[in-house]
């Protein structure tokens, strides 16, 4: 296994009771010091995939490594350079906050309170609420203090389930500035999202994953690299509609003086052809990541 390779899949697959299908033949790479997004709708198979790495559900079959260790027979190992936040994660109910932190940093042998201290003031906590029982705490406290423990030890590797469930705007933006920080200082960070926007925001790459099965890895920035641009035109004087004819784009709409249409020639032949219209407005636009993921679920239906 190349070392460059922090968390490594091959043909991983887990069939539970019933024949249901888990995940199948799963085969991916994260690699040192980027921000990998596992991307699917709910059910596809991000949970099953995580607490499989984590050693918390076995394989049915194939393999999984981290730093090039395998997850079953050197889980102990690996476990102590591994930040991990679960989906559900419900501390240990009748703990204030600061024994739960105390006991996970314990666990996991790398206690750091200045580092601690840094997270509880990034998200805001108060020393009241941090001596409060975690029974008391809202979800979104309950939450935090979660993301709180598996960042307080400054883990090689982060691995979240869902990390911004429960968060309101203002800490998903302070949650998305210290996964920056952590990718920054050279930790890799692997997390699952149905968020979208979330996984355009902050991700290095990003794995979607449809009914078990992994259709596409790329990164963000080349993902609308495969799917098709839009042009919208507002027309001064509408033209002959057989001007506007052509195999450099496949019109969508018409109204008595717009057309949008899907660009499927390259955009210096748009723009000569454009030119002898009389046009008054006009905008080119990039899919967003949640087009490409809606594509990738109709074009491939596992």
């Amino acid at each position: 296994m190349n070392m460059q390779n922090i968390i490594e899949t091959t043909n991983l697959t887990k069939y539970y009771k019933n024949g249901v299908v888990g995940i199948e033949n799963l085969s991916l790479t994260v690699r040192e010091g980027e921000i990998y997004g596992f991307l699917g709708s709910n059910g596809a198979g991000k949970t099953t995939t995580i607490r499989i790495l984590m050693n918390l559900i076995f394989q049915t079959s194939g393999r999984a490594q981290i730093f090039g260790k395998d997850c079953v027979k050197q889980r102990l190992e690996i476990c102590k350079d591994i930040g991990y936040l679960p989906s559900a994660v419900i501390p240990h109910r009748y703990m204030t906050g600061e024994g739960f932190l105390d006991y996970m940093g314990k666990l996991s042998g790398n206690g750091n309170q200045t580092q601690r201290r840094y997270l509880l003031d990034r998200f805001e906590f108060s020393e009241r609420d941090f001596k409060r029982k975690v029974k008391d705490y809202s979800t979104g406290m309950a939450r935090k203090i979660g993301i709180i423990q598996a960042l307080q030890t400054k883990p090689r590797l982060l691995i979240m389930d869902e990390p911004t469930e429960g968060l309101d705007p203002v800490m998903q933006n302070t949650f998305y500035e210290l996964i920056r920080e952590y990718r920054d200082q050279g930790s890799t960070v692997f997390l699952s999202s149905h968020h979208l926007l979330e996984v355009e925001q902050i991700c290095d790459r990003a794995g979607i994953i449809r009914n078990g099965h992994l259709v596409a890895v790329e990164k963000i920035n080349d993902l609308a690299r495969y799917k098709t641009r839009k042009i919208w035109i507002e027309f001064k004087s509408f033209p002959d509609r057989a001007e506007l004819d052509s195999p450099l784009w496949e019109i969508m709409n018409l109204t008595d003086n717009s057309l949008e249409a899907k660009i499927t020639g390259d955009i210096d032949s748009i723009i000569k052809m454009i030119s002898k219209f009389n046009i008054r407005d006009m905008s080119i636009s990039n899919p967003n990541l949640h087009e490409i993921f809606m594509s990738y679920y109709q074009e491939n239906p596992k």
